[in-house]
């Protein structure tokens, strides 16, 4: 069947969906996250083990930040989390977070 010059090739049309999920800027996605998990109360004396990195809080000398569903995390485990994906959900309950804590 000769091809029709007025019908584009499959290959060449317009793709409705893909142009609705744009992927958002990266840039702005970090400095959104960075703002949220610096608002996150921070934890001087936080007990047992970080759940995304599973190491000691008392082992680490980084800062840990309590999330607004009261789980705890190191500061660079739940930004990466953050940044990599999962939303922005408690990666133990999955509940939604943001950088205020609800407790």
């Amino acid at each position: 069947m000769p091809e029709n010059p007025l019908i584009p090739d499959i290959a060449q049309r317009f793709d409705l969906d893909e142009a609705i999920t744009m992927p958002e800027n990266p840039k702005t996605r970090l400095e959104e996250v960075a703002g949220m998990v610096c608002d996150m109360p921070e934890v001087d004396q936080a007990a047992g083990s970080c759940s995304v990195c599973m190491e000691s809080f008392g082992k680490s000398e980084e800062i840990a930040r309590r999330v607004s569903c009261g789980h705890v995390y190191h500061h660079n485990c739940i930004t990466n989390w953050l940044l990599n994906g999962n939303g922005d959900s408690c990666p133990l309950c999955r509940r939604e977070i943001s950088g205020r804590s609800m407790i």
